[in-house]
């Protein structure tokens, strides 16, 4: 019945697949990995989406042949999923887009991928392709990528980049320092809490809620050292007293 069911809102391209295909399990691989290959970019990405709930290494092996898609939106969704679905059996397949894809975006953001995953095995040939990358941005993602392996010097490029005199730089480096996701960064985020720049607008009530880059400091110490504190924190603007509470994270070691 699911089955049916799957196919009928595959070629409707109805999100509601995604629910069944979680439901299916193994048992929706035959049907997505038929329609893979689809003539709509928009039931490839679809069909994606079915497969990162289901994972497995049939999954993955879609995903990461999808990176070589005609479409932006079929590849891009690709490497999104590829953060949450993934396989160490498949290192090997996504160092090669490292250093062989003529896509920048891809390059970079597989090199994330692979650091999130902690593949060891692909350090060495992200620090080559870095070398000789090109792409600034790629670049960067792939110093962030070494950065999360290993504490070295891309790491404190990394965190050279939290005194940048751009403070939307040091906005997101902040966000940076989560990827790594090291708690011994934490106190690094110490003097920023004293830094009161707008940077992020995350709202509006009567007038734009700005995000200052002391409050996106508190939220990544949260993060960073797995701590909590007596309120919700997450896209908001934090008074003086929740200001030193950050602090006192920090501080209690």
């Amino acid at each position: 019945m699911y089955s049916i069911l799957l196919e009928k809102l595959l070629e409707q391209l109805n999100y509601d697949a995604r629910e069944i295909a979680e439901k299916m399990g193994k048992e929706a691989l035959p049907i997505l990995l038929k329609r893979k290959n689809a003539k709509s970019a928009r039931e490839r990405v679809l069909v994606l989406e079915c497969l990162a709930k289901i994972k497995g290494e049939e999954a993955v092996q879609a995903l990461i042949e999808a990176l070589d898609d005609p479409e932006e939106d079929v590849w891009n969704t690709a490497l999104d999923l590829l953060y949450i679905a993934n396989s160490p059996a498949f290192i090997s397949s996504l160092s090669s887009f490292v250093c062989e894809s003529p896509n920048a975006v891809i390059r970079g953001e597989v090199a994330k991928i692979l650091g999130v995953m902690g593949a060891f095995s692909s350090l060495s040939i992200i620090k080559a392709q870095l070398a000789k990358e090109k792409d600034e941005e790629a670049a960067y993602k792939m110093i962030l990528a070494v950065a999360k392996m290993e504490d070295g010097p891309e790491r404190k490029k990394v965190l050279e980049n939290l005194n940048h005199e751009d403070p939307r730089i040091r906005y997101e480096t902040i966000r940076h320092l989560e990827y790594i996701n090291d708690g011994k960064l934490a106190k690094n985020l110490l003097p920023l809490l004293n830094d009161k720049t707008k940077v992020a607008n995350i709202g509006f009530v009567q007038k734009p809620i700005w995000q200052r880059i002391c409050d996106r400091a508190l939220e990544a110490i949260v993060f960073l050292t797995g701590k909590t504190l007596p309120f919700e924190t997450g896209d908001k603007v934090y008074d003086e007293d929740q200001l030193r509470m950050a602090r006192g994270l920090i501080s209690s070691g």
